[in-house]
């Protein structure tokens, strides 16, 4: 077992020993291979589905987002999760590699989500520092950064802002950032109501002024809604991984993806707000692979999905 597993499963231990309430396992240790719940009757692969590659870069070893520069055509962007340095991976759609940035006054406690999204400079990237695994961090953060092309060696100085969920610490690994610059945010693990039914992964936002000029340092998540995705505590394959929100659609929307370890999820959303609304489709992670660990729109509308690990592979498909 690797040492970033010992402790998850140190963690989730002792969150049964304080709370009684045991709400799953690590990735992999889960019972879908014993109760045959990971597939989906009926649940469509993605169409026009490609292995385009694997991370060339061995220093991606951790890879827990991944998302298209709007500035550098062809490139795309990820980082490292807990543990690693304050760096930025640049690589093709076919894993080759790009670059490397460190992200200046910046550090990474567990950056977990990657997204774009514009700011006073013209496009920023957004990198969510808001891996919590047993939902015991105080605040989280998200770091703003200019864009950087993938040949420089450092970025501009990043700004940040501490964020606390309305209600306490929540489990978050999907980010998106709308046009207006709301931040917003998808709970990963199973979580239960007050009569033990499982809950809907549930959506908190950050509203845009939380970047404007002179705000505070400390801004709330609001939970605003859910999705309908819900977690189980007996099967990884709904729990929410990352999230990817496109450019405008011919037809003047957007689209929303969110992906699980199991599926991807596509839903309409408010072009100006990056709200979710109606579900558009759903399609199944390609066969054997449940590591998948980040999404992104690319410019012609296919996804491009992402696994952890160094080496991992990369896929192209459409959905629906």
């Amino acid at each position: 077992m690797s040492k970033r597993s010992t402790a998850c499963w140190l963690a989730l231990s002792l969150t049964w020993a304080f709370t009684g309430v045991f709400t799953g396992g690590c990735r992999g240790r889960t019972t879908e291979s014993k109760n045959g719940r990971w597939t989906v009757p009926g649940e469509p692969p993605l169409r026009e589905l490609v292995r385009a590659g694997e991370f060339g870069d061995r220093r991606l070893t951790e890879a827990s987002g991944v998302v298209a520069s709007t500035t550098e055509p062809g490139v795309l962007w990820s980082q490292n999760d807990s543990g690693h340095a304050a760096m930025l991976f640049a690589y093709d759609s076919t894993g080759a590699p790009r670059g490397a940035v460190q992200v200046r006054d910046a550090d990474n406690t567990d950056w977990e989500a990657i997204a774009s999204g514009p700011c006073p400079r013209g496009e920023c990237l957004y990198i969510g520092d808001v891996g919590d695994n047993v939902a015991w961090r105080s605040y989280v953060r998200v770091w703003r950064v200019p864009s950087p092309i993938s040949t420089a060696r450092v970025t501009e100085s990043a700004t940040v802002r501490r964020i606390v969920y309305a209600g306490g610490a929540r489990d978050v690994e999907a980010m998106w950032v709308a046009p207006d610059t709301s931040v917003w945010f998808a709970t990963k693990r199973p979580q239960v109501d007050a009569k033990g039914r499982p809950r809907p992964s549930r959506l908190y936002r950050v509203p845009a002024s939380a970047w404007a000029s002179g705000s505070a340092a400390t801004a709330t998540a609001e939970l605003v809604d859910s999705l309908p995705i819900v977690p189980q505590a007996s099967v990884s394959r709904d729990w929410v991984t990352d999230a990817s929100l496109s450019s405008v659609t011919p037809d003047g929307r957007r689209r929303l993806a969110i992906l699980t370890y199991g599926s991807v999820y596509v839903f309409d959303a408010d072009p100006v707000t990056g709200r979710p609304g109606a579900q558009l489709a759903r399609c199944a992670v390609p066969p054997g692979e449940r590591g998948a660990e980040g999404i992104s729109w690319l410019p012609d509308g296919r996804l491009l999905i992402a696994n952890e690990g160094r080496g991992a592979s990369l896929y192209r498909g459409r959905c629906p």
